[in-house]
């Protein structure tokens, strides 16, 4: 048998010296930077082993942190780590109010616990199980949108919890607004438009096999697959005496085979210009536009809209640039900030300009299917616009955006920021009828209107 050199344990013991040393030099340098973990782990292993082994036992603790990792006596790493380092394990939804009217608003809030029960704090995303019927902003403030149920759910990273909410009908309707001066009308009852005041686009295609009762024609805007504009061709505009509030109402009608742009954004259908911009300028870069318009996704929603793409100020920096409470000098719509809670908005790069643009959508309207408001049958639709006021210089956010489906109110703001101190005195005097898809129609298929009136306020 061979023999066993006897200089073995000695090296053994030099090399678990040295081990144990280098282990020692890296807990103190641990230590630095996670003194209450490293001074605590260091007292506990101590009282139980050698100096060198509990430096290893330390650190090897400290590298191995988790939730699920026991420690001496039975203690976790989650029992001696501070607040940020403890797992969320549970998330409760509050609501300041489980019930809310459209158009009001609810407070959310969160209570975080981990594992053992006892309160963290985290940031959460929140959001909503339908955005038709309720909003929520960053912040967890909720916004009654149109009457229905609703879950309110605050998340952090895999965990979830909700709260459910209910949305009612205003008890006491928003009364529509006063009674307002026609502008002009249209019953498009002949192809003779420019002779009514239009201009730019005077073809106009009839049907004189789709109008309401009473009526002998419409306007029909057909649309071939892929077109970005109908058959009749680009806009038809209308001036008018520039005004602070416009009112629009008309008849419309879409093929059964209707599907809009197939997109969550487009078609245009109507806007509104304001007396900064040219008579002939496109509707894409304006100092005002305001949109009219549904966008359909297996039923539509009503959509209010507005872009003022040549007020953005660029002097400030790069874009997206909140200059809230900095300059008068500035976009509404999104590029230079937003005063508006739970409302969408967009700011991109368009190449030559930078595009911004906010929008209220309201619930489905426009049926699918057969029955009350159905897209196949004639609806009427009303809306109706007011700017916001100036006082001392600075634009107030009162503007108005209302609109109404067959006579129910179905969006309703009383808070937009429409116009800044720097265009005190901005108003609107332009129409146009112009849909556009600007992807190209998914399919062939036709809007028709009929009884247009412009007005500064609700007429009968």
């Amino acid at each position: 048998m061979r023999a066993v050199p006897t200089a073995l344990p000695v090296v053994t013991h030099l090399r678990a010296y040295r081990v144990v040393d280098a282990l020692q030099h890296a807990a103190r340098a641990l230590t630095t930077q996670l003194k209450p973990v490293a001074r605590f782990m260091g007292v506990l292993v101590n009282r139980i082993l050698p100096s060198g082994a509990a430096a290893a036992v330390a650190l090897m603790a400290i590298l191995s942190c988790s939730d699920s990792s026991t420690g001496p006596n039975g203690l976790g790493t989650d029992d001696i780590t501070a607040d940020a380092s403890r797992l969320v394990a549970s998330i409760q939804v509050h609501l300041a109010s489980s019930s809310i009217v459209v158009g009001h608003t609810t407070q959310a809030t969160v209570t975080m616990q981990d594992r053992r029960g006892r309160p963290v704090e985290r940031p959460v995303q929140w959001s909503s199980s339908d955005a038709a019927i309720a909003t929520v902003s960053d912040s967890g403030l909720v916004t009654g949108v149109a009457p229905g149920s609703v879950s309110i759910v605050a998340q952090y990273r895999t965990i979830t919890g909700s709260a459910p909410l209910t949305v009612t009908a205003d008890s006491v309707p928003t009364p529509p607004p006063p009674g307002g001066t026609l502008l002009f009308a249209e019953d498009f009852e002949n192809a003779n438009i420019a002779s009514r005041g239009w201009y730019d686009n005077t073809n106009l295609e009839l049907s004189t096999t789709e109008h309401i009762p009473g009526s002998i024609a419409s306007a029909q805007y057909h649309f071939l697959q892929g077109a970005t504009g109908p058959t009749s061709g680009d806009a038809q505009r209308h001036t008018f005496t520039p005004t602070n509030s416009v009112y629009v109402s008309y008849w419309v009608k879409y093929s059964s085979n209707y599907v809009g742009s197939g997109q969550t954004y487009h078609p245009h259908e109507f806007y509104i210009l304001s007396t900064l911009d040219g008579q002939y300028d496109g509707p894409s870069e304006n100092y005002m536009d305001i949109y009219i318009e549904q966008n359909y996704q297996n039923g539509g929603r009503p959509v209010i809209a507005m872009q003022d793409n040549k007020s953005v100020n660029y002097s400030y920096g790069p874009l997206p640039n909140n200059l809230i409470g900095v300059t008068e000098n500035r976009s509404t719509a999104g590029c230079n900030g937003l005063v508006e809670s739970s409302m969408y908005f967009e700011c991109f790069d368009y190449g030559s300009y930078w595009y911004n643009l906010k929008s209220v959508t309201g619930p489905v309207v426009f049926q699918p299917n057969p029955g009350a408001g159905y897209k196949n049958d004639w609806n009427l639709v009303e809306a109706y616009v007011q700017l916001n006021t100036v006082a001392n210089g600075v634009g107030q956010a009162d503007g108005v955006m209302q609109y109404w489906f067959n006579g129910t109110l179905v969006i309703d703001r009383h808070d937009i920021l429409f116009r800044t101190g720097a265009h005190p005195t901005l108003q609107l005097n332009q129409f146009l009828i112009a849909p556009y898809i600007g992807d190209g129609s998914p399919v062939d298929q036709t809007m028709w209107v009929d009884n247009l009136k412009v007005a500064t306020g609700r007429i009968q």
